[in-house]
């Protein structure tokens, strides 16, 4: 068999080059490793100005002219505080050079106020202070203003300022590391931008791990407590030198920050239920006892808390806060500190709207309340458990009155709808990479269309309630114009989806990826619902004219869906693209899994694509909008 030839990559990673194959030097993981889950690593540092792997555009191409990020020089490197933290390119290895991306970073960590909550006015300036003269501090903040950029920024840009968060990071990491603590001696003032870069690299882990919300117990509170272990690291720098810390020129937070936080006295009753059964419980260690007092008022003073930043103050400082007793107990999983935790998460989703925290609270809470369901100690989480519910209910109730606002409507859709069905489906799904896998070629788009068509139209007639044999369908329509705006599909165990089969004999299709989609899908749902009786909902699709994006219309049928799974006493199913997540989590859904596959991306290159299984559970407030 001949060998396919290809350009040799001079840059590209070590793995490529033991293989022979053209590596696409996509920093830090390139496609092929990514592909075959082969660990990627370069024998050369990352610059800014490469190109992204996630969306194929390129940074700016700026003359690398300026100065360049050294480290201090440091012999040994085995007294660091955080000693787990890999090095990526050797302490007195090149560093990238400072460009506009790097400009564009400085001036946006300068000029927003919410990129890191916790270090705004004087602190800032200290902040930017140090970082001028240490290069591994400068590096944090970049890092973390390019983490706070991929939230903000258009989803199609959001992969490019990630990836170069990482990378910041891990640079800022290598230099760190590099460093000889030991020799730091009595001097306070070089402990100063080790406070500060532990602050911000703990900021930087709570924002991580806020946005990987794992699906597994397990794995969730164990990423959590790898960053209790990071954040909490600076203490052992500081210890045995916070009062001398305090005249320095970090005194800022503690004699303007820490009073400006706790100006008031707690006086809400959100932890009473919790702060009884610790004085009542059987502890042998008093010292834990004090710990998980002490941790409760101050959770009581962020529910108190007003305006709500002074929450978000707290609540990313917050482990920093907590006693070695309580910390440990987290470290291990106590019950105890997984109660408080709860209480802790409840806090969180008050503060959803902040741009680190999301929807993260109600996802850490869940899988708490989830792990001790059924054992004695799940009443110690049962109070925030239902004040989560409630605060949902109340939220559901205000978006769908808001919704119901808008010019759209629900019906069930007619045979005449579906070639509207059909051009909106393609429409929609236009930016999705697997349909162009499926169907690469205008031919078989074409023919795609004319299927869906052809197969809604089959059904409506057959079925045109849009209930039973051809699965449960809904449209929403303009109600100013009459237009077709969105289209909701879903089967469930009284409405079971057609016969579609017919899909992979249209000309042109990649039958391959019609056929590996359907068995992935099958199994993913297998592995998930495969004990569960009684069925559930699968919401196959939710379309909208992306004339109409954003308005609402997907939103109002996905909620009346909930609520026809409500009067089936059935939780929601469903498989959603990453970009559709944060969409189906705002309405309750959460993640219980996912799947992927290699497809053929743009230019031919092998991409894995991946969508995220989500589970909607049926609420009261569904039951009670259903039966309206």
């Amino acid at each position: 068999m001949m060998r396919r030839s290809h350009r040799k990559s001079r840059n590209g990673c070590l793995e490529c080059k033991k293989r022979h194959i053209k590596c696409d030097e996509s920093r830090p993981q390139c496609l092929n490793c990514t592909t075959v889950e082969r660990k990627c690593q370069y024998s050369t540092p990352w610059r800014a100005t490469e190109r992204s792997p996630s969306d194929g555009s390129a940074s700016p191409q700026i003359p690398s002219t300026g100065p360049t990020l050294v480290p201090s020089p440091a012999p040994d490197p085995s007294g660091a505080v955080f000693p787990d933290l890999q090095h990526l390119l050797p302490p007195d290895g090149p560093h990238s050079s400072v460009n506009m991306v790097h400009m564009e970073l400085f001036h946006h960590y300068m000029t927003q106020q919410d990129v890191y909550h916790q270090m705004e006015g004087s602190m800032k300036d200290v902040i930017v202070a140090v970082a001028l003269r240490e290069p591994y501090v400068m590096l944090s903040v970049l890092a973390l203003s390019a983490y706070h950029l991929g939230v903000v920024r258009p989803p199609e840009r959001r992969a490019f300022y990630r990836d170069l968060a990482v990378q910041l990071q891990t640079d800022a990491l290598s230099l760190f590391n590099s460093i000889d603590l030991a020799g730091f001696g009595d001097s306070v003032e070089k402990r100063i931008p080790v406070f500060i870069f532990s602050c911000i690299l703990g900021f930087h882990a709570l924002c991580d791990t806020m946005t990987h919300r794992d699906p597994r117990f397990e794995e969730a509170l164990a990423r959590y407590v790898s960053y209790v272990r990071l954040h909490r690291g600076m203490h052992t720098v500081m210890r045995g030198y916070w009062d001398e810390v305090r005249k320095t020129e970090l005194k800022v937070i503690f004699d303007e920050m820490v009073p400006q936080w706790f100006q008031i006295v707690a006086e809400g009753h959100e932890c009473d239920d919790i702060r009884a059964r610790i004085a009542g419980a059987e502890l042998d260690d008093e010292e834990e006892r004090k710990a998980m007092q002490a941790a409760v008022d101050l959770l009581q003073w962020v529910f108190d808390a007003r305006p709500i930043q002074s929450r978000v103050y707290v609540l990313c400082a917050f482990v920093a806060m907590l006693s070695p007793p309580l910390v440990n107990m987290v470290e291990t999983l106590r019950p105890e500190a997984l109660a408080i935790l709860a209480y802790y998460f409840l806090a969180i989703h008050y503060c959803s709207d902040a741009w680190n925290f999301g929807g993260a609270g109600r996802h850490f809470l869940t899988l708490i309340a989830d792990h001790l369901h059924g054992g004695p100690w799940y009443a110690w989480v049962e109070p925030p458990w239902r004040k989560l519910q409630e605060s949902l209910e109340a939220a559901g109730r205000e978006e769908g009155e808001a919704l119901m606002a808008r010019p759209f409507e629900t019906l069930r859709p007619c045979a005449s709808d579906a070639p509207r069905i059909a051009a909106i489906h393609l429409a929609a799904m236009h930016t999705n990479p697997l349909l162009h896998a499926q169907f690469p070629t205008a031919a078989s788009l074409a023919a795609l269309e004319g299927f869906l068509t052809a197969y809604a139209t089959a059904q409506l007639q057959d079925n045109p309630s849009g209930r039973g044999g051809g699965g449960g369908a809904l449209i929403a329509r303009d109600r100013a114009t009459g237009e077709v705006v969105a289209f909701a599909r879903w089967d469930s165990p009284r409405e079971k989806e057609g016969d579609s089969s017919g899909i992979v004999e249209l000309e042109g299709c990649r039958r391959e990826f019609l056929e590996g989609y359907a068995v992935r899908a099958e199994e993913a749902m297998g592995r998930l619902w495969g004990g569960r009786e009684g069925g559930c909902y699968r919401l196959s699709f939710v379309c909208t004219d992306p004339a109409y994006q954003g308005q609402g219309a997907g939103s109002l049928l996905t909620r009346r869906v909930l609520e026809l799974a409500a009067e089936d006493g059935l939780p929601v199913y469903l498989e959603s693209t990453e970009v559709a997540v944060g969409m189906y989590e705002k309405l309750g859904f959460r993640k219980v899994g996912g799947f992927g596959m290699k497809i053929p991306g743009e230019g031919g290159e092998v991409v894995v694509y991946r969508e995220v299984c989500m589970v909607r559970e049926p609420s009261a407030v569904d039951v009670a909008e259903g039966e309206r």
